[in-house]
């Protein structure tokens, strides 16, 4: 028969272990993502892989399920969008929060925003914003004049609350090239 937790320190030891084992499980499933030594990355993936400007889709956790699905934990969540180029800047076209259904719940740039070489931005979604839900997203949009590498655009989800310590990443997917506007 099992025994009902008693303790708080027993119940907070668990939650952590729980906690602990939830997030080597996302790290193992990203690095399965990951091509093997010696395997050849996808094409984006390669030095010398340029574009003018690509759409990409990056995955937001604004909660997740546990308890067989019966619970959600919010989470906090950082966009960030990395310009690699060493010499040339990047202008972000667009950055579109979307929910779990696909619809669009906010803009987060009024205007492109021109990234400098080597800087990244971030856009902060407060864990108390639920709007997004399990399987919230962003569309971020990237262009240059010339060709540039692509932006390393991210996400980090996390929540550390209640002795309570929870963190993890998704990356961005490209899933469209775009040209920039004509002058």
């Amino acid at each position: 028969m099992v025994q009902p937790l008693k303790s708080a320190t027993t119940r907070r030891f668990v939650c952590a272990a729980v906690a602990l084992l939830f997030s080597l499980v996302l790290y193992v499933s990203v690095q399965a993502q990951a091509p093997a030594a010696g395997e050849q990355p996808g094409k984006s993936d390669l030095a010398g892989s340029f574009a003018r400007g690509e759409l990409v889709y990056v995955p937001i956790y604004s909660s997740i399920f546990y308890e067989g699905g019966k619970r959600t934990l919010e989470l906090a969540a950082t966009l960030s969008i990395h310009n690699v180029n060493p010499d040339r800047p990047l202008t972000i076209v667009r950055a579109d929060y979307y929910d779990t259904q696909g619809k669009l719940i906010k803009k987060y740039l009024e205007k492109p925003l021109v990234l400098s070489a080597l800087a990244t931005t971030n856009i902060v979604i407060e864990r108390a914003n639920t709007a997004g839900g399990t399987g919230a997203n962003f569309l971020v949009e990237w262009q240059s004049p010339q060709d540039a590498n692509s932006p390393l655009v991210e996400a980090v989800m996390v929540n550390a609350s209640s002795n309570l310590g929870i963190a993890f990443t998704s990356t961005g997917k490209v899933i469209r090239q775009t040209a920039p506007a004509a002058k």
